[in-house]
């Protein structure tokens, strides 16, 4: 079975076959399985009046029953400042979230969900989980399983250098 990545592997391959295409083949992959899946996702979120960025900001609040402080939020979701905002903005106008004062900074605020954030977020995530799963099913169990270990590797290296690299600038 080919694919479209199999594809222009195989045409850089007989232009260039002293290159090792292998991270074209890998990335190529994931990239262009990611942009499938968002498109999906999008399309299910439409429904909802809801965007993948979203369902981020709304998934984080609700793994942090405490509240957030933007700035923590915005780090670990690795976007700049005037994306979360307008995400914020979105979700606080949809009456999804809600700002709050930061009982230990008088400028500062807290973000939370509103309980209609709360009811919504899991269906979402169910509906999301659904077509990742769907998206996964022509891999047996152990395949997965066995992917998810080794990209979450990757990741853990990759985040690790880039995390060395950010220390020593």
């Amino acid at each position: 079975m080919s694919d479209h990545v199999s594809n222009v592997v195989s045409q850089w391959a007989r232009r260039r076959p002293e290159l090792d295409l292998t991270g074209m083949a890998v990335f190529g992959r994931i990239y262009r399985l990611a942009r499938l899946a968002d498109r999906m996702r999008s399309a299910a979120l439409e429904r909802h009046d809801l965007q993948l960025g979203d369902v981020d900001v709304m998934a984080a609040l609700w793994r942090h029953d405490g509240g957030l402080r933007p700035l923590d939020l915005r780090a670990s979701m690795l976007i700049g400042s005037g994306t979360l905002t307008a995400r914020l903005d979105r979700l606080e106008s949809a009456g999804l979230l809600e700002r709050r004062p930061d009982p230990d900074d008088r400028r500062g605020r807290l973000l939370y969900l509103t309980p209609d954030g709360e009811r919504l977020l899991p269906g979402v995530v169910e509906e999301l989980l659904q077509i990742e799963n769907d998206l996964l099913a022509p891999l047996p169990a152990t395949v997965r399983d066995r992917l998810a270990g080794d990209l979450g590797r990757l990741l853990a290296s990759t985040e690790g250098q880039e995390g060395a690299g950010a220390a020593g600038q």
